[in-house]
């Protein structure tokens, strides 16, 4: 049986994998569709782990901390709209593309998330 630590640092984890991805891409065409994927994929695992968070904040008091964040993130940067607009016009320019990547990992390094979820999952391991 997974416990909530163990469930929390699987969904962190996946979240940082996700970003070192983003991080760590090239301003290609190719990547610029791996950015897409990526980011779709911590929003998703983001709105998990907030209701999760609001579920279990009495466990950690972390958890609020982060769920602010979070809240922060979703309502301060949200990517979507900017990525189809690329996508359809501007895919295969690497200044484009290097510059909304460069946006969507300054927007998961604001008001510290990114840096907290790390914390969070390195204390829950």
């Amino acid at each position: 049986m997974v416990t909530v630590d163990e469930y929390f640092h699987d969904l962190m984890k996946k979240i940082l994998n996700s970003y070192d991805i983003i991080k760590n891409l090239e301003d290609t065409k190719d990547d610029f569709f791996i950015l897409d994927v990526e980011l779709t994929k911590i929003n998703g695992l983001l709105r998990v782990l907030l209701r999760k968070l609001e579920e279990f904040s009495d466990k950690n008091p972390e958890f609020s901390k982060l769920q602010k964040k979070i809240q922060n993130y979703f309502e301060n940067h949200y990517f979507i709209g900017e990525l189809e607009k690329i996508k359809e016009t501007y895919s295969e320019d690497p200044l484009r593309i290097k510059h909304i990547r460069n946006s969507i990992v300054d927007s998961l390094q604001d008001d510290k998330m990114i840096s907290r979820i790390f914390e969070i999952a390195k204390d829950l391991k």
